[in-house]
């Protein structure tokens, strides 16, 4: 069993949780409200997401929630990776 790097793999996933975030924003300004809404309820069974979408959203708030994201994310990923090279 070979180690995980812990700094590469928390690096990735921060990356990858930047990747997923801004592709998230993306998508809320291609679709709109309503086409949002009807795909946001086929992805989380049985909720209405009708009231509680938000889309005018400023971009300082979107690249602060993708840094938080990135760290978040990170600090998972370092810990991920910690906890494998530990138990092997």
């Amino acid at each position: 069993m070979e180690s995980l790097h812990q700094k590469k793999f928390a690096l990735a996933a921060g990356l990858t949780s930047v990747v997923i975030y801004l592709g998230c924003f993306l998508i809320m300004a291609i679709l709109g409200k309503d086409s949002l809404v009807k795909l946001s309820n086929l992805l989380f069974h049985g909720m209405d997401f009708n009231n509680i979408i938000r889309m005018n959203i400023p971009i300082s708030e979107t690249l602060l929630g993708a840094l938080a994201s990135f760290i978040f994310w990170g600090v998972i990923g370092y810990l991920l990776a910690l906890i494998y090279n530990r138990l092997k």
